[in-house]
């Protein structure tokens, strides 16, 4: 598992490829263009003009696809999977190798990190299958209400579908499973707005990590079966992490193990953990048998940052969720996160005593 430390290296990597175009994509009707098997879906969005729709046809499509253009939606008829080329790259490698890419225009990844002048903004994603990327199934970065809906990001090497430095707009209806990182993902984004509703995430490291965020939301989510389940992390940057809500999902039996690194403690067993992340609102969820031995295990886990900004969880409300059978205890806080309000938590254990509502 990556570490937090490297979590944003992959973002400012450099990669030259070539890229081989399929058939182009059939005529535009009405601000509708239609990509079938064997014609390129990057050759139709190429084309696209603000406001126009790209619709994909049913069939597996090898490669990969940048989006630039502003209000370019992409939608899908019956089941299509987008997978990795069979030689080559394609024009998201500039970041990582990537499903789908939504990247401004005039991107600039020569620096230390990557810039830009304006973000891309209206785009939509619906309905794909995206199977198998090095890195990324959807990759984000410089948006604006980017809309992304019932897609299914499989066996992507590091994150399903992740937003960096986006604002506004929605994960939506999607399901994101085997990635080494996270499955959803909302980052570096201190006035983020972003919305995370009705996904699930299973088999990854994080179900849905939230990190270097604020006015974040994460509601009516099922997450199991990952190493911590929602993870809200400040990890150093001057902005910090906070403010976010998460309320109403499912978080039960996220068990894995990842391994400690040279850089972080093994994790396993979290439902849902705050690392330094502040002023945070955990209402309403279900938090049902996270069970480990880590420092981040239990169900609902308020720790201090020790390894990134050595802030406490401070001034966060856990209230009225139901959290039992988690080990080492139902609601866990360490010493150092203070000034936290839990009320009316219905729950069997807490370290330290006293947190559950009788």
């Amino acid at each position: 598992m990556r570490t937090i430390a490297r979590t944003l290296l992959i973002a400012s990597t450099v990669v030259v490829t070539s890229v081989a175009l399929a058939a182009p994509a059939s005529a535009v009707h009405g601000g509708q263009r239609t990509v079938r098997p064997g014609q390129s879906i990057q050759a139709a969005v190429d084309a696209a003009r603000p406001g126009d729709t790209v619709v994909v046809l049913r069939g597996t499509y090898r490669e990969q696809v940048r989006v630039s253009t502003d209000r370019v939606a992409l939608r899908t008829r019956g089941v299509v999977t987008l997978m990795p080329p069979s030689s080559g790259g394609g024009r998201c490698d500039v970041i990582a190798p990537t499903g789908i890419c939504v990247l401004p225009r005039d991107l600039n990844v020569e620096g230390d990190q990557p810039t830009y002048t304006r973000r891309v903004s209206g785009v939509s994603i619906r309905g794909f299958r995206i199977v198998g990327f090095g890195a990324f199934g959807v990759f984000a970065f410089g948006s604006q209400g980017l809309r992304v809906s019932r897609v299914r990001a499989v066996d992507n090497g590091v994150y399903g579908i992740a937003r960096f430095d986006s604002n506004d707009g929605y994960i939506r209806d999607s399901a994101a499973s085997g990635s080494e990182e996270a499955g959803l993902y909302v980052g570096d984004s201190p006035q983020s707005h972003a919305l995370v509703e009705h996904n699930r995430a299973w088999d990854n490291g994080y179900g849905i990590f939230v990190r270097h965020v604020h006015l974040a939301t994460v509601r009516h989510n099922t997450v199991w079966a990952n190493c911590l389940g929602v993870f809200l992390l400040d990890d150093g940057q001057p902005e910090g992490n906070g403010d976010n809500t998460v309320t109403r999902n499912t978080v039960r039996d996220n068990n894995r193990l990842c391994p400690a690194t040279d850089q972080a403690p093994a994790l396993s067993g979290g439902g849902i953990v705050m690392y330094g992340s502040q002023r945070n609102r955990i209402e309403r969820n279900t938090v049902l048998r996270n069970r480990g031995t880590t420092i981040a295990s239990g169900g609902i886990v308020l720790l201090t940052a020790a390894l990134t900004s050595g802030k406490g969880a401070n001034g966060n409300l856990v209230t009225r969720n139901h959290a039992l059978r988690n080990v080492p205890a139902d609601l866990v806080q360490d010493a150092g996160s203070t000034g936290n309000t839990f009320r009316r938590n219905r729950c069997a254990t807490s370290i330290p005593a006293g947190l559950c509502w009788r």
